[in-house]
């Protein structure tokens, strides 16, 4: 359903929706904000020679919404839903494979933070992963309120409502196959990994894919 009157907005509230969660509304100032999305595809252990790809997802923590809140150098209750996709192949066969996790933060203070996932070596030795994702989404959401989509949260291709519609349904019927693949940092080895965990903000356990 297309709504061009609204510039593909209604169409994104229309589609995120079932994804769980209500979307903030568009007036207000943004709490939490992806300010870029960073691959390494060299990251490895200590003693290690595999190697892992690590996405960093880095976040600036604006302010609390509300003017009746506990702490206002803290907001409360960041989930952060991470999708990628790669385009792998082996002699004729040719596939896109979906992966998603997702991690919730009881708290973060106002400032820069990193938080980290990572895709297992046995799976980029299996798909031959020599890139980037082809394709990849961050959602924000702030007491189960999904904050807005900003361009900076998503790979450039999917600034456009018709390949971010198509993406995120794909995600939805495909992604599910691999879940439990990739990986938030705290259900890695890199959690005990000292220039990770130094800088690691706290990962509510209960809600982890």
């Amino acid at each position: 359903m297309r709504f061009m009157l609204f510039n593909g907005v209604l169409l994104a509230i229309l589609f995120f929706l079932p994804f769980g969660g209500e979307l903030r509304a568009q007036d207000e100032e943004g709490q939490v904000a992806v300010q870029r999305v960073i691959f390494n595809r060299n990251a490895s252990l200590t003693g290690d020679t595999r190697r892992w790809l690590e996405t960093v997802v880095e976040l600036n923590v604006s302010r609390p919404a509300g003017e009746d809140v506990f702490n206002p150098r803290y907001v409360d209750n960041i989930q952060i839903d991470l999708y990628i996709s790669f385009d792998v192949s082996r002699g004729d066969v040719s596939r896109t494979r979906f992966y998603r996790s997702s991690v919730e933060l009881p708290t973060l203070e106002r400032g820069r933070h990193e938080i980290r996932f990572f895709l297992p070596p046995e799976v980029i030795g299996r798909d031959r992963i020599t890139s980037e994702p082809s394709t990849y989404l961050v959602q924000l959401s702030v007491d189960g309120l999904r904050q807005e989509l900003s361009s900076d949260a998503r790979a450039r291709i999917l600034r456009r409502d018709e390949v971010l519609e198509s993406f995120m349904r794909r995600v939805e019927s495909e992604a599910g196959a691999n879940d439990g693949i990739l990986l938030p940092i705290h259900l890695t080895p890199f959690v005990n990994e000292r220039q990770y965990f130094r800088d690691m903000p706290s990962i509510r356990r209960s809600n982890v894919r």
